[in-house]
C-alpha cells in the first residue's frame, strides 16, 4: 500500500467468500430519462437536490466525450412494488398514497419533498432498477443517472434513526443489490457519497439475503454531517464497514486507502459491485462538503470498479463534483484515461493522524 503522511498501512479483508466474477460485457449502458427531472422541489426553497443536477451530469459526460461510449437506455415505467423487496410494504404504500394525493410540491420532513411529478420519476427509477439488474447479471456495466437519491432511505423511513430522509425516498442501490443477491451473486456495495449511507446499512441488517451482500461506506466525519451515523469500523452484524474521512481529507488519503482496499476486494472476489455514487465530496461541490477530493479520487474509484459487473447509481453531487468527478469516474469505469487532468490534493499531517486514529479498527485489522 502507498505510504501516506501517517506512514501506517491500512488493511482489511472483506468477508465475501471467494468466487469467480461473471464474464464482463462490452456494452456499458446509461439508464437515463428526462422523467427523472419531474421530481421538483417547492418553489423558492433553494433545495440543492433539484432537476438541473441531471442536466449538469449529462452535459459533463457529453463534454468529456464519453457519452458516445455508453449505450443509452431510456427506462420505462415500473411498479413501486419493486422497492417492497427492500422497504416495508406499508412504507411504500403510504408513500404511494401521499404521491397520488400530491397537488403541489411540499416537504414531508425537514429535508425531503415530493411533487406531482415524483411518482413518475420513481416509477422510471423502478424500471431502471429492474433493467440495470438484469444487465449486471449478464456481466454488464450499468450507469443509472436517476433521482431522487436513495441511500438515506431505510426499511420504513429514515435509516438508523436519522432525523429525516435527507432527500431520499426509495433506495435504488439496495434494491439492485438485493435483486442480484436473489439471483445467487455475491455483491459488494461501495458507497462513496460524502454522507453515510445509513438507509442502506439499515436495510442490509434486515434483509434475509444480507449474508450475500457486503456494504463498504467511505464518508466524511459523521460527527459533523448528516445523518449523524456511520461510526468507523465493522458494523451491521458484520455486514458493513464504515471508513471515515476527517474534515480536510484530500486525494492522498483516498488514493492510499483505495490502493490498500483493491487487493482485498479482488481476493474476496465479489460477483458484482453496486456503487452508490456521490460526488459531493469533491472540493467546493456544496456548502456541506468537508473534504477536498478531486477527479483523481473519482477516477480511481471507477478504476476499482472496472473489473467487475457493476451497477452505479447516482446519489448526490451538486456542482463541480458532477462536472469533474462524474466523468472521471465513468472514464475509470470504462478503462480510459482521466479526462480532468487535475493535480491531486494533499492532506495535512494533522488530518492524516486523525484519519488513522478514527479508523484504528481498520488500520489494525488483518
Amino acid at each position: 500500500m502507498r505510504e501516506g503522511r501517517g506512514g501506517e498501512e491500512i488493511r482489511h479483508i472483506l468477508p465475501l467468500a471467494p468466487r469467480g466474477c461473471s464474464a464482463l460485457s462490452d456494452d456499458p449502458r446509461l439508464y437515463y430519462t428526462a422523467v427523472f427531472k419531474m421530481h421538483i422541489p417547492p418553489r423558492g426553497s433553494g433545495h440543492l437536490e433539484e432537476p438541473r443536477r441531471l442536466d449538469r451530469a449529462v452535459a459533463a459526460i457529453k463534454r468529456s466525450g464519453l457519452l458516445g461510449r455508453l449505450e443509452k437506455v431510456e427506462p420505462g415505467f415500473g411498479s413501486l412494488r419493486v422497492f417492497e423487496e427492500v422497504h416495508d410494504p406499508l412504507y411504500i404504500r403510504g408513500l404511494l398514497s401521499e404521491l397520488e394525493a400530491s397537488l403541489d410540491s411540499y416537504f414531508i420532513d425537514s429535508d425531503t419533498y415530493i411533487s406531482p411529478g415524483t411518482q413518475a420519476a420513481l416509477e422510471a427509477l423502478a424500471s431502471a432498477v429492474e433493467e440495470a439488474s438484469e444487465h449486471v447479471v449478464e456481466g454488464g456495466k450499468a450507469l443509472v443517472l436517476g433521482r431522487p437519491p436513495g441511500h438515506h432511505a431505510g426499511v420504513a423511513g429514515p435509516g438508523l434513526g436519522a432525523p429525516s430522509l435527507g432527500g431520499s425516498l426509495v433506495n435504488a442501490a439496495a434494491a439492485i443489490a438485493y435483486r442480484l443477491a436473489k439471483r445467487g451473486l455475491k455483491v459488494l456495495i461501495v458507497d462513496f457519497d460524502a454522507n453515510h449511507g445509513n438507509g442502506t446499512q439499515e436495510i442490509l441488517q434486515a434483509l434475509p439475503m444480507g449474508e450475500r451482500i457486503f456494504h463498504l461506506d467511505i464518508h466524511q466525519d459523521w460527527r459533523k454531517s448528516f445523518p449523524w451515523t456511520g461510526e468507523p469500523g465493522v458494523t451491521g452484524d458484520g455486514a458493513a464497514l464504515n471508513i471515515v474521512l476527517p474534515e480536510g481529507s484530500g486525494d492522498d488519503i483516498m488514493l492510499a486507502l483505495l490502493e490498500g482496499l483493491e487487493p482485498m476486494i479482488r481476493d474476496s472476489a465479489p460477483d458484482a459491485l453496486v456503487a452508490s455514487m456521490g460526488f459531493d465530496g469533491y472540493t467546493g461541490d456544496s456548502p456541506l462538503t468537508l473534504t477536498k477530493l478531486t477527479a483523481n479520487t473519482y477516477y480511481s474509484l471507477g478504476r476499482l470498479a472496472s473489473g467487475y459487473p457493476v451497477a452505479a447509481v447516482l446519489e448526490t453531487g451538486f456542482g463541480r463534483g458532477l462536472e469533474q468527478g462524474l466523468p472521471a469516474f465513468v472514464a475509470g469505469l470504462l478503462g480510459l484515461g482521466n479526462p480532468a487532468g487535475e493535480e491531486a490534493t494533499e492532506s495535512s499531517v494533522e488530518v492524516w493522524r486523525e484519519f488513522l486514529e478514527l479508523n484504528k479498527e481498520v488500520v489494525e485489522a488483518g
